[in-house]
């Protein structure tokens, strides 16, 4: 197993543990407020705290394993900053022959390393309120490209392309 493979591994299984762990917690918010009698207070919640997830399902979508691990975890971990985040990408990621032509296991070290680079990126950030990331997948031939924009409610803070090819 390559040293990569080692540290998304590593960290899928962390994610997964305290993702367990917040779900858990949902429960009991949404079993007390029912236990309260206060039906539309859980039906709130269980609204906002599925609204969260979002971001997540989309990236089961991409069949690519390597990348979603990477996605995952880069979107996990802004949220446990808390900036929101959202991805976006073509229709046609979702099929297993795009990444035939567009995906290198060799890529999966580059993302990652710029995942890391964008955390920093946002730590240099945290006194700005209301961090907002939105990541973008685009077709290259050949390969892809990754946009990462940061923002708050005035300006956008920061904005990389890489490009993969």
């Amino acid at each position: 197993m390559s040293d990569i493979n080692r540290v998304l591994l590593s960290e899928l299984l962390h994610w997964y543990r305290l993702q367990r762990h917040d779900y858990m917690n949902h429960w009991q918010v949404i079993m007390g407020n029912l236990q309260l009698n206060r039906p539309e207070e859980a039906l709130r919640y269980m609204r906002e705290t599925n609204s969260e997830s979002l971001e997540e399902q989309k990236i089961g979508q991409i069949p690519e394993p390597l990348l979603g691990a990477v996605l995952l975890g880069f979107v996990i971990r802004l949220r446990q900053e808390g900036v929101m985040a959202t991805l976006d990408f073509p229709e046609e990621m979702k099929q297993s022959d795009f990444w035939k032509d567009h995906w290198r296991e060799e890529y999966v070290d580059g993302f990652y390393g710029y995942t890391i680079e964008w955390m920093e990126v946002v730590s240099r950030f945290k006194t700005s309120k209301d961090l907002y990331a939105e990541v973008y997948l685009f077709d290259e031939p050949g390969g892809l490209a990754c946009q990462f924009i940061l923002s708050d409610e005035e300006s956008v803070l920061w904005d990389k392309i890489i490009t993969f090819n």
